[in-house]
């Protein structure tokens, strides 16, 4: 009776167990190395729950302008950095007056409202960026 309860034992966790891996690697997920990781993935949930795209509103400083790459990180109150990636159609208002990516070089270190799209494939899309004066 004892070797049938052990086995018994053994063959449910071992079920639970292989059940557990499958998920894990159906899910195509590894866990989070870095407190930063953890906050990206988070950000990551937060913004693709849903199978449409829907547009964001981050405000934040301007923290960092890469016009060769073409992004721009802003840094929201909670010390999150979001890079978004800036497209031709992004506008961008510095001052109340139209601008350009080149022209956000000059405005970090300062607040910022950004709209955007969180794409899964693509990253987060800047739609619009406002910097006042």
């Amino acid at each position: 009776m004892k070797k049938l309860i052990l086995f018994v034992v053994a063959l449910s966790m071992c079920t639970f167990l292989g059940g557990s891996v499958l998920m894990a690697q159906e899910a195509g997920e590894k866990a989070p190395a870095t407190a930063s990781e953890a906050a990206a993935k988070a950000k990551t949930m937060k913004h693709h729950h849903s199978a449409a795209v829907s547009e964001e509103t981050l405000s934040g400083t301007i923290s960092m302008v890469d016009t060769d790459k073409k992004v721009v990180v802003v840094t929201d109150s909670n010390g999150i950095p979001f890079d978004l990636k800036v497209t031709g159609a992004t506008h961008i208002m510095v001052g109340g007056k139209r601008a350009k990516l080149a022209d956000l070089s000059g405005a970090t270190s300062k607040q910022a409202s950004v709209k955007y799209r969180a794409e899964k494939q693509a990253g987060d899309i800047a739609t619009s960026i406002e910097v006042g004066g």
